[in-house]
């Protein structure tokens, strides 16, 4: 025969998918790389259409985003921004994920 205090000791509160999942990616530690994937994901979006036609957001390590830029001239153009675009980018993160932004040509 069980008792019922035992019984109730067991029982936890239901949580939803999402919470499950959100707890195993805080378990696993993985949410600053998802964090990351997210950014590279959204960067069309974060610097609009015209810096997106002419680059592309490649990978983040070490609080480094490196995006490839199509044309020397965009380059020199985005050097004076990358301060915006990072600030943009963390703040749409909730936290500072990027530190910095290196330009490196497109591979074609």
């Amino acid at each position: 025969m069980r008792k019922t205090g035992d019984r109730s000791k067991r029982k936890r509160k239901p949580e939803s998918l999402g919470q499950a999942i959100a707890g195993l990616i805080k378990d696993l530690g993985i949410e600053h790389r998802l964090t990351e994937q997210s950014l590279i994901s959204q960067w069309p979006e974060l610097v609009g259409e015209k810096i997106a036609r002419h680059t592309r957001a490649v990978i983040c390590e070490g609080g480094k985003l490196f995006v490839e830029v199509d044309s020397a001239a965009w380059r020199h153009e985005l050097v004076y921004m990358k301060a915006q675009i990072v600030e943009k980018l963390n703040r749409e993160a909730g936290s500072t994920i990027i530190q910095e932004i290196i330009l490196t040509n497109r591979r074609r």
